[in-house]
């Protein structure tokens, strides 16, 4: 998980974010120029040679000034990253070193203990231990920041996981948002959602989902956990697993803002 270099930032009375090219784009008044940067964060390392050892990197782009703002979002974004980490590691482990909530080094620290903890009890098992985190913005508005978070790990077993989130921040505080709030109409969504992912599956409208193999939550469709805005519409994003086989890898398509008139609340957003 590796993305690129700088991303400008500017924190004012409006704010708005970078995208992946480094240059923000609000979506109503233009383009506009912010400072940030991405922050490179590594503990550990694989020896890929004796195919073994532990590793942990960090990839993610950060605003980078003393505002309030920043901060908060640095904030979350190192809490996020955390909790990523220290879901691979045994509570007990966490409990006896409660710094591990609070900083990257002690998390590591603890992911380093569970690995050799397991190779003691199973020392011919090959396989580095990893996880590695990326982040960037997606999209900006004056109003929000929508940012990535991809995530990758391999804690043994016939495949390494990975998972996408997206994450909304407020522009004027630097809060995090849920997605969830910049739509007005959710039924009707969930309606689009349906006709886009039988279309971009090649689908018709009366193919059982469930028949032709894809996963449901109580036999009914639902929207993906990760979905975004984007300047071209929202983003949805099913990840490996949520929705088909891991095989299958992740379904993704976007819906074009000209088909969620009354659907999103636009003031919220732009």
């Amino acid at each position: 998980m590796h993305l690129n270099k700088i991303c400008v930032l500017l924190f004012a009375i409006s704010f708005a974010a970078c995208n992946r090219s480094g240059e923000g784009q609000n979506g109503e008044s233009g383009r506009v120029k912010f400072v940030g940067a991405k922050t490179n964060t590594q503990f550990g390392g694989c020896d890929t040679v004796h195919n073994k050892g532990i590793s942990i990197k960090l990839n993610l782009w950060e605003p980078s000034d003393s505002s309030s703002i920043a901060k908060a979002i640095r904030a979350t974004l190192t809490q996020k990253s955390l909790i990523r980490i220290n879901s691979y590691g045994d509570s007990a482990s966490i409990a006896a070193n409660p710094q591990a909530g609070k900083s990257i080094k002690s998390a590591f620290e603890v992911f380093e203990k569970n690995y050799n903890d397991f190779k003691k009890d199973f020392p011919d098992a090959p396989g580095c231990w990893e996880v590695e985190l990326k982040g960037d913005t997606v999209f900006s508005t004056p109003k929000v920041l929508f940012y990535q978070l991809d995530h990758y790990a391999f804690t043994g077993g016939a495949h390494p996981n990975t998972f996408r989130s997206y994450h909304a921040f407020d522009a004027r505080t630097g809060d995090e948002i849920e997605m969830k709030d910049f739509i007005s109409d959710s039924t009707a969504l969930l309606g689009l959602v349906d006709k886009a992912f039988r279309k971009t599956e090649k689908l018709s409208a009366e193919t059982d989902l469930e028949e032709a193999g894809y996963f449901l939550v109580n036999h009914k469709f639902v929207l993906p956990v990760a979905y975004v805005f984007t300047p071209e519409g929202i983003l949805f994003y099913y990840n490996p697993y949520e929705i088909a086989a891991y095989a299958r890898g992740a379904i993704q398509f976007t819906i074009p803002y000209n088909e969620l008139d009354g659907v999103i609340d636009r003031e919220k957003v732009f």
